[in-house]
């Protein structure tokens, strides 16, 4: 590369990371042939910050996001399970659509991560919800 093309002061080297911006909750993973997976820690924080998000909206009553909460705990419960039920959390998301659609939204794609087999159980019930949303 030349030099007038390299950003002043950034040099990584081989299989180096820079990074700009804020990097807080996330993974950060360098090598060959990791293999990355979400940890409970991890879901736990995700889940905070979920909770925290429905409290900070003022277009939701009380009762709503009582009932919002609720369905994020029963998802959070669902998907430390070894191997997470589609179903269930097909009908907790699609609960979570109805009460609150930008929650839904932020949570389906935050899950959708590389962050191991939760991705993949989300991606399907993501697929599943898109295909609804197509039919209805």
């Amino acid at each position: 590369m030349t030099q007038k093309n390299k950003k002043e002061g950034l040099s990584a080297g081989d299989y180096g990371i820079v990074i700009g911006g804020n990097v807080n909750n996330s993974n950060i993973v360098m090598g060959d042939g990791n293999t990355v997976s979400l940890s409970a820690t991890s879901l736990d924080s995700f889940f905070k910050d979920m909770e925290q998000m429905v409290d900070e909206q003022p277009n939701l009553k009380p009762d709503d996001k009582e009932d919002i909460k609720a369905e994020l705990q029963e998802i959070q419960v669902a998907l430390k399970a070894k191997e997470p039920d589609e179903t269930f959390l097909a009908r907790r998301f699609r609960n979570l659509k109805r009460m609150a659609p930008d929650i839904l939204e932020v949570a389906i794609e935050t899950l959708k991560n590389p962050i191991g087999g939760v991705a993949e159980v989300i991606k399907r019930v993501a697929k599943k919800m898109a295909e609804d949303a197509a039919a209805s």
